[in-house]
């Protein structure tokens, strides 16, 4: 519980902070002003992680001391924020909220309450074992920003993975896990406030609930992601741009383009946030001015992108000082950048173009390739398996969105639910078509979707009472079975986790019963020294779990630090290890992976060759553990 309550502690903190930053802002509704409030103070504060890692004293004194101090500089506005959130839980429950209202608040917090148990089990599986976890738990397990030349996964840390190096300096992963799940609290909060000003309470309130039940949503709570910060922070981008074209207050467009910022800062594809709503905002001064109106459309743009590129500048900053290259990896036509290649760029593609072909076949098809891309709608709906190796329900956005998608048209004409499909449009359209089509990464775009949607089935009540019926029953049914396939998402590992959010299995057994590579990384632990340097060999290692001990990863994919085009024999491997102090070696046995290697069985004949002059201490069904000789492995192990 302790964890809950250091949670309790940020979320209050960033409370504080964001209403004093925000006071200029003429916020009309308390909720509203938390919301924004408590985005920004968490955005501030993975910063100030960054910040502390830069300078080697990211730990729990640091934060500590920066907490207090922020603290103390907003104390009043903390104070009357609590109190204005506990009378305003009075007035709402005064007002004699309807039975929808209160409904969906009892749904929301007992699916809220049973994802939260998730969290407090170790993590297992998924990107967060690869690196959204792994890195962060490096940094704060070093006190400092850690090169890691062998993957550049070390270089996608953005604003949520500095949250999670934060959660892991001030407690560890249980902490990191429930920052996520706060995340997806808010963003259901944002997609309520947001829903509500563009179209009417009732609207805010479905869609919330509709966004809860999703079983998308309780895959992306179960897990450490990033999608609902980013997703968290378009929104009130969006929500901010509308108050702005109701108020024309400066202050409403300031605070948009800090959203939009953060929102580029939290992804990569997140940069699309800034740049879409700066069009939306010039596009808007041209419209109330006309064309003596494109000097002041221009500054707008000009303005609203600078504040977005300063607040989003930071992590892009340091790639670029580190690496040579904003976007590392990506982008290298353009800026280069150290421990990569042209080739790598084409070999890193082509397994993914390989693997989203492999995916494809699950839906009897093939990889989108140009026009083909139009079908994404119907199998991210009705298909959500052929996008991951997951569960049939793991991706699932339900048919909701594509069964109303055409009462739509019922909102032609008006302004504020042109700016949400015209966002969410361009938003899907440029992902899908120009990156990579897959439900997670346009999931600002379903969320910004979902609240149009659902407002376009209200206007279907005006067609009479049976409609209004019939438009309930379908929202019901509609929330009914979404829940009890987000049952279906969450059964293989509540029970587990149930057990150890109270005490009854240890994180220990639970891991050895439901990670896959655990056993293999406990015998890392057991054998290999403090000062010992793993390298793991394997095309996509999921290494969270080695953390603790220095590790160096081999893998083809993630690297042009060992640079395998080049690479003659096992001496040429073993010269290019060497340098990083490497003296044991784990190789983890991977099922049949769905893409080829870019490289060549050539790399898989280097690591037997390795292995054979190396000394066997141990294995488990999935790999095996060995010692290099002293020949092969530098004397101190040092990296």
């Amino acid at each position: 519980m302790l964890d809950l309550a250091v949670l309790a502690l940020l979320l209050l903190v960033a409370l504080g902070v964001g209403r004093r930053l925000l006071a200029a802002v003429p916020f009309e509704w308390a909720l509203e002003e938390a919301i924004f409030a408590i985005a920004l103070g968490l955005g501030l504060l993975a910063y100030v992680t960054l910040a502390l890692a830069e300078a080697s004293l990211l730990g729990r004194p640091a934060l500590l001391a920066a907490l207090a101090l922020a603290a103390a500089w907003s104390r009043r506005e903390l104070v009357a924020g609590v109190a204005l959130g506990v009378r305003g839980a009075r007035r709402w429950l005064d007002g004699s909220p309807t039975r929808s209202e209160r409904a969906a608040l009892a749904l929301g917090v007992v699916i809220v309450a049973a994802e939260l148990v998730m969290s407090f089990a170790p993590p297992v599986g998924g990107d967060q074992t690869k690196y959204q976890l792994v890195y962060p738990r490096l940094w704060a397990e070093a006190h400092r920003v850690v090169a890691t030349p062998w993957s550049f996964w070390g270089y996608l840390q953005y604003l949520m993975n500095l949250l999670f190096a934060a959660a892991f300096a001030l407690r560890g992963d249980v902490l990191a896990r429930l920052l996520n799940a706060a995340y997806g609290v808010l963003l259901a909060f944002a997609i309520f406030a947001l829903g509500r000003r563009a179209f009417g309470r009732q609207t805010g309130v479905w869609a919330a609930i509709l966004f809860l039940t999703m079983p998308f949503t309780a895959s992306l709570m179960s897990r450490a992601w990033v999608e609902f910060a980013l997703s968290l922070y378009v929104i009130l981008a969006v929500l901010a741009v509308l108050a702005w074209r109701r108020s024309r207050s400066g202050a409403w467009l300031g605070l948009a383009a800090v959203m939009a910022g953060l929102a580029a800062g939290t992804k990569l594809i997140g940069l699309l946030a800034p740049a879409l709503l700066a069009v939306v905002v010039a596009l808007d001064v041209l419209r109330a001015g006309g064309r003596r109106a494109a000097p002041a459309a221009a500054r707008a743009i000009a303005t609203f992108g600078l504040v977005a590129a300063l607040v989003g500048a930071p992590c892009y900053a340091r790639n670029a000082v580190e690496t040579g290259n904003p976007i590392y990896p990506f982008g290298y036509g353009v800026f280069g950048g150290r421990n990569w290649s042209a080739d790598a760029a084409r070999g890193l593609d082509a397994y993914y173009d390989a693997y989203r072909e492999t995916q494809a076949a699950r839906r009897g098809g093939h990889a989108y390739h140009g026009v083909e891309a139009l079908r994404f709608p119907w199998d991210a709906t009705m298909a959500p398996q052929s996008f991951e190796e997951a569960g049939r329900s793991a991706y699932d956005v339900g048919p909701f969105l594509l069964a109303f998608a055409p009462a739509l048209v019922l909102l032609r004409g008006r302004r504020d639910a042109g700016l949400l499909l015209g966002v969410a449009s361009a938003y899907a359209t440029v992902v899908v078509f120009g990156m990579w089509a897959h439900p997670r990464y346009i999931h600002p775009a379903l969320v910004l979707l979902l609240i149009a949607t659902v407002e376009a089935t209200a206007r279907l009540r005006a067609l009479g009472p049976a409609a209004a019926r019939g438009v309930t029953a379908v929202l019901v049914a509609t929330v009914l079975v979404q829940t009890a396939l987000t049952a279906r998402v969450l059964a293989p590992l509540w029970p587990d986790s149930a057990r150890v959010a109270l005490g009854r299995m240890t994180p220990d057994a639970f891991l050895r019963k439901n990670e896959r590579h655990y056993a293999l990384a406990s015998l890392v632990r057991a054998h290999v020294p403090p000062n010992g340097n793993v390298l793991l060999l394997g095309m996509i290692p999921h290494p969270y779990y080695y953390v603790g001990r220095p590790f160096t990863l081999a893998s083809p994919l993630e690297q042009g630090a060992i640079d395998y085009r080049s690479i003659a024999n096992v001496d040429d491997f073993v010269n290019a290890i060497r340098r990083y102090g490497v003296t044991y070696v784990v190789r983890e046995d991977e099922p049949d992976k769905r893409a080829a290697n870019p490289v060549g069985e050539r790399v898989l004949r280097l690591w037997d060759d390795l292995l054979a002059r190396a000394e066997k201490i141990g294995d488990t069904p999935d790999g095996a553990l060995y010692r290099l000789t002293p020949a092969m492995a530098r004397a101190d192990g040092a990296a």
